[in-house]
């Protein structure tokens, strides 16, 4: 008996010593864990000042398979219309730091193999800084494993490895694409990041991240170096590329040296801290010696003919599948931005709007710090409405630092459905007339606002303008059968008022006002509106925000003719933009009589977005889901008490798609889809 107690006593004993030190082990680990998530905050960044440096880049492309498909995706058009299946480059860029992962750089030299010296997925260059020690990692995309709100979404393991370093490795609870799994070697005394390396696949792009941090100071927050694999996979197009960064690089180029051609060679062999290889010798020889090669073909008349039309369809070629980016004046201080014409990007489907196909110019002007012009033409054509929109706004910004500016804006092709002037007209006329033969419900709106607003602190703004519209039906033969005028014009002067109790960065409330005097500037309608509205996007952590929106309007006066309500926050969005534009806080199913039906309204929205909510728990499809929303949107107006809509929407790479169901006065009012095409909105 005694023997067994022995025995008993023994095995107690050793578990609990095991006990003690699984214990002992989990004590430890969070010890460091808890030095890595404070490490940020322990370094003083206190009256920093901008720090001028310099980066270096080279990297090499490979083309291992593709086909006819490549040609439609953005940036890959140059290198799938060539026969050449690598291509190398490097870049050399001064870097200005004024904080902490607010890193601007400026191009000084470039030179690759690219066709047209274009740049092939430069989507994937944000990789090369990420931003450890920040909530997210990667440009806004991918969560950090290393910041302490984001401890729910990864597990970690630290292990002994060497004389003051430990290694810690991480994983995500569930598979993500906004997750990434891989180990960082730590000091173990402060929590310092020395080295890290992750793995993630992120917008049809497999990427493998090696990078150091710097030795002092603020420096350990940024990479010192950084290496960058990538794969990318399409059906059935497969390209592999290698990048490597070198940053805070001292400055070799003398001041009296005047950079006249961006490709100069003699000019990076000076400042290049890594020596190209011999097989990247060998790929500039070969480029050079097939540019040279082509050069020479152009002395003939027919040789110079036949390279136009090739040159002439590449460009066409180009235009339609990619955006067009251009900088210009001396010192690149204008830039225009023109997106494809046949893009997936291009295209959303609602199942009030039906199908829908956009285009977008945008192009601005910068004087000087705080004076800056700035234009967009944005539009639209709804297939199942038949319409055509397009809004034209142009601003001249007077003092960027007080937001002071002056803004026109033209826009055209809304519809505007009223009732009430078919009811005054079926007063007036007594006869037997078929009105369900007439279309008197139904006006096109040209619009034109000029306004100019000034801030005169980050709490309070002010603006005051004109707006103008016209009102146009669309069947003009039913308005010129009863012998009545098909156009009504409106001229308002205009006033807002803002404020931003917490400044620029939260919630913001407006009370707008708008007085149309009828015989001013031609106006035949009399009219006075007032609208308040507030809006506020919550941020809470990790990609999860909260935005709510809540306003009211109402006519204070309606002269005789005034038949139209027409309101400024509560309108239908004609040309809808992507998931970040317009998919929260607005109704989804609203029938499109509502918006100009009642004196008043009183509505409230609001949307809860986060990466993982419901879908993404999902074993297989899950770990595509990229952001989940919830929505809530409330209306109130003449005989529609309340509307509700309530909906889920979530976002992939390739597609958003949303579901909304309505209520109308409390009873189902129906139920309907959004989708929007994502595929390479970032490329």
């Amino acid at each position: 008996m005694r023997y067994f107690l022995n025995i008993l006593l023994a095995i107690v004993l050793t578990m609990a010593g095991c006990t003690r030190s699984h214990a002992a082990d989990r004590k430890y680990a969070l010890q460091i864990m808890k030095r890595v998530f404070g490490y940020a905050a322990s370094v003083d960044t206190v009256g920093l000042k901008a720090q001028e440096s310099y980066a270096y880049l080279k990297y090499d492309i490979r083309t291992n398979r593709r086909n006819c498909l490549l040609l439609a995706i953005p940036t890959m058009y140059a290198i799938a219309n060539t026969g050449v299946r690598e291509h190398v480059g490097e870049i050399y860029d001064r870097v200005i730091m004024k904080r902490p992962g607010d890193m601007r750089l400026t191009q000084m030299l470039e030179r690759n193999t690219i066709p047209y010296g274009m740049r092939t997925m430069p989507t994937v260059l944000k990789y090369l800084t990420p931003l450890i020690y920040e909530e997210l990692l990667i440009d806004g995309r991918i969560i950090s494993p290393f910041h302490p709100c984001n401890r729910r979404f990864y597990r970690y393991k630290v292990s002994p490895f060497m004389r003051g370093a430990v290694i810690v490795s991480f994983r995500p609870r569930l598979k993500n694409t906004k997750l990434v799994r891989g180990w960082a070697r730590i000091e173990e005394s402060t929590g310092r990041i020395l080295e890290t390396s992750f793995d993630g696949e992120y917008d049809m792009v497999r990427f493998h991240v090696t990078m150091t941090t710097g030795d002092e100071g603020v420096k350990t927050l940024m990479p010192a170096q950084c290496n960058l694999n990538i794969r990318f996979l399409f059906l059935g197009n497969d390209i592999t590329a290698e990048y490597t960064t070198v940053y805070d690089l001292p400055k070799k180029l003398p001041d009296s040296v005047q950079i006249v051609n961006r490709r100069d060679t003699a000019l990076l062999n000076l400042v290049r801290p890594i020596p190209a290889n011999s097989h990247e010798q060998y790929l500039y020889s070969r480029y050079y010696a097939a540019r040279d090669a082509r050069q020479a073909d152009t002395a003939s008349q027919r040789n110079k003919t036949r390279l136009w039309t090739k040159l002439l369809w590449k460009n066409v070629g180009r235009r339609l599948v990619m955006r067009t980016r251009r900088k210009f004046g001396t010192h690149e201080q204008g830039n225009f931005r023109i997106s494809p014409v046949l893009s997936p990007l291009s295209f959303s489907y609602s199942a009030r709007r039906g199908l829908t196909y956009k285009f977008d110019i945008r192009g601005s002007y910068f004087f000087n710090e705080r004076q800056a012009l700035q234009l967009r033409f944005k539009t639209g054509y709804s297939f199942k409405q038949k319409q055509i929109y397009f809004d034209f706004p142009f601003t001249f910004y007077i003092n960027q630092r007080r937001n002071a500016y002056i803004r026109t804006e033209w826009s055209s092709g809304r519809h505007i459905y009223n009732s009430e002037l078919m009811d005054a007209i079926r007063l007036e006329r007594k006869d037997s007339i078929d009105w369900s033969r007439l279309n008197l419900t139904n006006f096109s709106v040209h619009s034109f606002k000029a306004v100019a607003h000034y801030d005169p602190s980050s709490h309070w703004g002010l603006e005051l303008g004109i707006v103008s519209h016209k009102r146009t039906a669309v069947d003009d033969n039913s308005f010129n059968l009863l012998g009545r005028k098909d156009s009504y014009n409106s001229v308002a002067p205009i006033a807002e008022l803002t404020y931003r109790p917490m400044g620029y960065n939260g919630p913001i409330l407006t009370i707008d006002y708008e007085r149309s005097i009828r015989k001013f500037m031609g106006s035949d309608t009399d009219y006075e509106r007032v609208e308040i509205d507030g809006q506020y996007k919550h941020h809470l952590s990790a990609l999860s925000y909260l935005q709510l929106r809540a306003g009211t309007g109402f006519y204070t006066h309606k002269g005789f003719g005034s038949y139209f309500l027409d309101y400024s926050n509560f309108r239908e969005s004609n040309i809808p933009g992507g998931w970040n534009d317009d998919w929260a806080c607005t109704f989804e199913l609203l029938n499109s009589q509502w918006y100009n039906a009642s004196k008043y309204y009183v509505r409230a929205n609001a949307a809860y977005e986060t990466p993982l909510l419901l879908l993404s728990w999902l074993p297989i499809a899950g770990r595509l889901i990229e952001r989940e929303r919830i929505y809530i949107n409330a209306l109130s107006v003449k005989r529609l008490n309340p509307y509700i809509e309530y909906g889920y929407g979530f976002s992939t790479r390739a597609f958003s798609l949303g579901w909304f169901v309505a209520q109308r006065n409390w009873r189902f009012d129906g139920i309907g889809v959004r989708v929007n095409m994502e595929l390479f909105r970032h490329w």
